[in-house]
């Protein structure tokens, strides 16, 4: 009866293990293969994704006919001005852009839009004011979001410039690189994640993707 007491709690002892530094370069390098079923391995139910904050209007867009059609609301209880299926025309007395649109300035500062109402062919004139915003995403919208993303590109690779863990948390610094055909262009960006695991199921719950020095400057005019 020892016997079989000790090696439970040696087995026991052995599954509490944190996370190493390894399994982490794992998870992020399945996300960008698209690896949805490695990625479920590694996440729980209940898995939360930050996406960088953000100064901005809080909108997702795809432009349609020389309009920006809203198709998606970061938050709704900071933006009430708009809804989904509203029709942006312009911004700040210009054109909308087909290759989507940036608005500068702090928080708090007024953006002038002509919009259309969904439903509605009246046209209106709106001062809506720059907020921070962070778009989350649960684990169902994570796997959509990660195989779009793979199927976007030919070939890539990930070099972990550092990684910093402490107890069930690291900090993951790395670069991205990838090209969307063979023998094409190289684009990159570089990436900095909180990521924090579980201590009884060793998953993980939540990442943090931290401010960019981009997003700050993209508050000057």
């Amino acid at each position: 009866m020892t016997r079989i007491f000790f090696s439970l709690f040696i087995v026991s002892f052995v599954l509490a293990l944190p996370l190493k530094k390894q399994d982490y370069i794992d998870f992020i390098d399945a996300r960008y293969s698209g690896d949805t079923s490695t990625v479920d391995s590694m996440i729980t139910e209940n898995f939360i994704y930050n996406h960088v904050p953000y100064v901005g209007l809080g909108i997702f867009t795809e432009y349609v006919n020389g309009e920006l059609m809203i198709t998606g609301i970061v938050d709704d209880s900071i933006q009430t001005a708009l809804d989904i299926g509203d029709k942006i025309h312009e911004i700040n007395g210009e054109n909308v852009k087909t290759f989507g649109q940036d608005f500068n300035g702090p928080v708090g500062d007024n953006q002038t839009l002509i919009v259309t109402k969904s439903g509605d062919s009246t046209f209106q004139e709106l001062a809506i004011p720059l907020a921070e915003y962070r778009y989350r995403q649960n684990n169902l919208s994570f796997y959509e979001s990660i195989l779009n993303y793979a199927n976007s590109w030919y070939s890539f690779e990930i070099n972990v410039i550092d990684i910093l863990k402490e107890k069930e948390k690291a900090f993951v610094h790395y670069v991205w690189k990838g090209s969307k055909y063979e023998e094409g262009p190289i684009y990159r960006f570089y990436a900095m994640e909180l990521i924090y695991s579980s201590k009884k199921s060793k998953l993980i719950y939540q990442v943090d993707v931290l401010w960019s020095e981009i997003q700050f400057r993209n508050q000057f005019k």
